[in-house]
Formats: structure tokens, sequence, C-alpha cells
């Protein structure tokens, strides 16, 4: 039967050509297709939806917002596609990657707030998570802060830029609500760390991996983070270290460690994040590998 809900998630990414990441934001934010669910809660989809989530696919590549045609019926949907006849040959999304880039900076240096948040938006939805954080987000946050300490670019466009991300970061970190309340965790940054974007990079992952996820923000002291993580029943704790130096890094993570149940891993990063020879802390660089590590 044509309406028979029998395709997994993973088979819907790769007969339409979106991401299970964009399949999901898809669903949650805009309400584009209504799959069914299994006993177990996985999701399943028809034939109609995976026809539907093509169409949108289609437009949305021609330039239309998500959320502008999530909810337009079918047929409506065919009429504007057949207006948009699909490209001949396509870059993989990663490809387009360095001009959007490109693009965004250009809206931060105009102070074009919503131009920028629309951009990122756009690319967040076609990009799997990873991929976007490491190929968007930390380039974008390093190119700012570099050119405002050599002067090209003023307060104010750190200041837009670090509104928008930080904007971003946590709607896309609330699309992933944990229904396993075993698996908690809490995420920080240490004392006098004000720098708190890359602790809601890590915040993000931790929630797409289905980690329950405690964010604090930024600058706590040592025995609030040991708090929270006790008073939770934390069984992981993040932390984030840009600005601090290396020294007072590992004085602010041993700390933290000294006060943190045994019971508990911690994994702390940032280009900062430094700790004693012989310490319980694991101090990951690497996105992919963070990632990696989350989804135990």
């Amino acid at each position: 039967m044509a309406d028979e809900a029998k395709y997994r998630v993973g088979m819907v990414a790769k007969m339409t050509g979106l991401s299970t990441h964009t399949l999901r934001m898809w669903e949650k934010r805009y309400a584009a297709v209504l799959p069914q669910r299994t006993e177990a809660g996985g999701r399943l989809y028809t034939d109609a939806d995976v026809g539907r989530l093509r169409l949108l696919h289609t437009l949305v590549d021609s330039g239309h917002s998500i959320g502008g045609i999530a909810k337009l019926p079918d047929v409506d949907l065919r009429h504007m596609a057949a207006a948009f006849p699909a490209p001949s040959s396509q870059q993989p999304p990663s490809k387009h990657l360095p001009e959007v880039r490109e693009r965004v900076m250009t809206a931060i240096e105009r102070l074009r707030v919503e131009e920028a948040e629309q951009l990122l938006s756009r690319a967040a939805l076609s990009t799997e998570p990873v991929e976007f954080l490491k190929m968007i987000v930390a380039p974008i946050l390093v190119e700012v802060g570099e050119r405002w300490e050599n002067g090209s670019l003023r307060i104010a466009h750190e200041h837009a830029c670090s509104t928008v991300m930080r904007g971003l970061l946590f709607s896309l970190m609330r699309l992933y609500p944990s229904n396993d309340s075993r698996r908690r965790a809490v995420v920080a940054t240490p004392a006098k760390e004000d720098h708190e974007l890359g602790a809601l990079m890590v915040a993000m992952l931790a929630a797409m991996h289905g980690w329950n996820v405690l964010y604090l923000g930024p600058n706590l002291p040592a025995e609030e983070i040991a708090y929270a993580v006790d008073a939770t029943e934390a069984e992981l704790l993040l932390l984030s270290v840009t600005n601090l130096s290396k020294k007072a890094s590992q004085t602010e993570i041993a700390a933290i460690a000294e006060q943190v149940p045994e019971r508990v891993k911690i994994l702390a990063g940032g280009r900062n994040a430094a700790v004693d020879a012989g310490s319980r802390v694991e101090v990951q660089q690497d996105l992919e590998v963070a990632s990696a590590t989350l989804s135990w």
C-alpha cells in the first residue's frame, strides 16, 4: 500500500538526500511531515512522506525558506517545484560551505544580523552537525576574533557575531530533547572564563547524542559546577576553556576535578584547555573526536 509507513529514517535520508539531522529539524521545528512511530519510538515514513520531503528539498535548494513552505499542501509544492527545475549537477554540501562563511562574514561586517541568522540557519538545516560546527561556526568565530584583535572589526561586530551564534546554538540544542533521564551531562566553563560559545557547541553535540544536558553557561566556580553535577546525578561533565591562560586552566580544572566524584567522566576542550600530568580529565580539541566520545 502506498500509504503504508515502512521506511526508517536512515533509508529516508538516502532516498531524499537529506541528512537525518535535517529530517529531525524539519519535523520538530516546522512539522514538515509527521512520521508514524514504532513501539520502540523509531520513526516510520510513508511513500507520500518521502515524496513531500523530496519536494521540500528541491524548493529549499532553489532558495525558498523551509519555514515558509513547510506547511503548504503537496499540490502547491509541486507547482512551485515545476517553476524551479533541479540543476543538472550539484556539488556536495561541503563544497558550498566556504561561500556560506564568506556571506556570513559580509553580513556581520555590515551588521546585518538577520541576514547572518538566515544564512546560518539554512546551512544548519543542510549540513551534518559536526561539519556545520567545524566548517562554519568555528572558523567564523576565529576570524571575527582575529580581526577584532587586529582592528579590522570593531567590538560591535564581535558582539553581533556572538549574539547570532549564541541564539543559533541554543536553538539547535533544544531540537534534541532527551527522553533518557539516566544519561545526564553538565556543561559549563570554569571561573573567569567568559567565552561560552565553545561550551554551547559541545552542549549541542551532547544533546544530539541523546544526553540530557544541563547548560550552566560561563564563569562558574568549581564548587558550583561540582554542586550541579551532584544535584543532577550527572555522569558526564563537559568543560570549555578559550581565554584563560594555560596555567589558570590547569588550576581551575584541577579544582573542579577534585570536587567532582570519581564516577563522573570529565572532558575539557577549547584552545586553552590544559590539565596537570596524571589528571583524570581528558582533553579533546577535535569536534569529531568529541562527538564520537559523546556517542557512548
